[in-house]
């Protein structure tokens, strides 16, 4: 039944008709030829046998997309940017975009005059396809300079006094030779703003200008100082910083952390200064650490900790990437001193310590033993499991009278 629809249609048609069809093998040749059914008589003129034969470099091809030509669909000389520049504003220059009339243009979808003249350029630029081209002919050295800039005092290179002091009406302002890295306004300030910009931020990174014959600052990176020709990094601890646990402001009878405590965070290991609370609303200094969201290695004698921004980041791309922890240590480590002379003590086996309590943490937290009288002590063998969101479970996705269903 198939072949005769088929010879049917054939017969509509008037016949069919064979095309060369390119192959990857050169030893063999197709042909076509043409056929004509009129009534019963089938009829076959085979026109000139021109062998068709592959190429050799489609055969050896490893990319099979055009050639790469960065002249392609540019505007290489800036002529057309130049045009667009001293067009009209109300000149037409896309045939996709109609002005219209005054009754037309409310009919309009997007009207040349919603643009600008930089942003008309850029949308032709997005259209052509070749963004990293575009960027690289007009704008690869702009972004250089900018980035060579920041390296350096910026806007404030002419700047004398520190801005915080003036606004203060200090007396005599701070020479400003201090920059924070992760502050969003990289101004400069003194020594005493500095500390004061950071009393509740102790985990930036800061930058200092010092004389240029100076010795090379190896402390725990933090800020950055001025050297008169460059930056260098130096701690907010080194700076004077002490972060006050446990109160607001200032407590009664502060007790001093171990000196050399050093708390892991996202972005570095820093070395920080705190201070415990020793007055009579004191709790034990684990706790003090805990909330403020800084989870200690130890119980007793805390020297190293490690911010729960830090835990939770690692949760994540625990379970989103490849990556180890040793290798997301070692990250860590770059971050700090990337130059390998002043690396910081291994800290690797109380991270991996911290991650593997902070996992079984956020596991008990997820089973709610939080919220349970008996606590995470009467957790059973297997009630920490997730369950299975397709598999059927009685109450929850089963309806009340699945138990007849098999004998209906």
């Amino acid at each position: 039944m198939a072949q005769r629809r088929t010879r049917l249609r054939t017969a509509a048609e008037g016949g069919s008709s064979h095309d060369f069809v390119p192959l990857c093998v050169d030893d063999l040749d197709v042909h076509a030829r043409h056929s004509m059914k009129i009534g019963y008589q089938k009829f076959m003129s085979p026109p000139k046998r021109i062998a068709q034969k592959t190429n050799e470099n489609w055969r050896v091809a490893t990319l099979w997309g055009p050639l790469d030509n960065p002249e392609f669909a540019l505007d290489s000389d800036g002529a057309l940017y130049e045009e667009a520049v001293d067009a009209p504003v109300t000149q037409n220059t896309d045939p996709h975009v109609t002005i219209g009339t005054k009754n037309e243009r409310s009919k309009t979808s997007v009207s040349l005059l919603d643009f600008s003249l930089i942003n008309i350029y850029f949308y032709a630029c997005v259209r052509q396809k070749r963004p990293n081209v575009v960027w690289k002919e007009n704008f690869r050295s702009t972004f250089l300079n900018e980035m060579i800039r920041t390296a350096g005092r910026g806007d404030f290179r002419n700047e004398s006094n520190c801005p915080d002091c003036i606004s203060r009406g200090v007396d005599t302002p701070g020479l400003p030779v201090y920059r924070c890295k992760e502050c969003f306004i990289p101004d400069l300030a003194c020594k005493s703003c500095c500390i004061q910009r950071h009393e509740n931020l102790p985990f930036h990174r800061v930058e200092v200008s010092i004389s240029g014959n100076a010795a090379c600052l190896c402390a725990q990176v933090s800020n950055q100082e001025w050297t008169g020709s460059l930056f260098k990094d130096v701690s907010l601890k080194s700076l004077g910083l002490m972060i006050q646990l446990n109160h607001r402001t200032v407590c009664k009878n502060p007790l001093p952390c171990h000196s050399l405590l050093n708390v892991i965070h996202i972005n570095g290991i820093h070395k920080v200064a705190f201070r415990y609370c020793g007055c009579s609303r004191a709790v034990p200094q684990k706790l003090q650490l805990l909330r403020r969201k800084i989870y200690p290695a130890s119980q007793i004698n805390i020297m190293t900790c490690a911010s729960f921004e830090l835990l939770d980041f690692l949760h994540k791309i625990a379970h989103t990437t490849k990556s180890s922890t040793f290798d997301l240590y070692v990250a860590l480590e770059k971050v700090t001193d990337n130059t390998g002379l002043c690396v910081p003590k291994s800290k690797y086996r109380a991270l991996s310590r911290m991650f593997l309590q902070w996992r079984h943490l956020k596991l008990l937290s997820w089973a709610g033993r939080a919220h349970d009288p008996a606590g995470p002590d009467g957790t059973k063998p297997g009630e920490l499991a997730l369950r299975c969101p397709s598999c059927p479970y009685p109450d929850i996705n089963l309806p009340q009278d699945w138990r007849e269903a098999a004998t209906r």
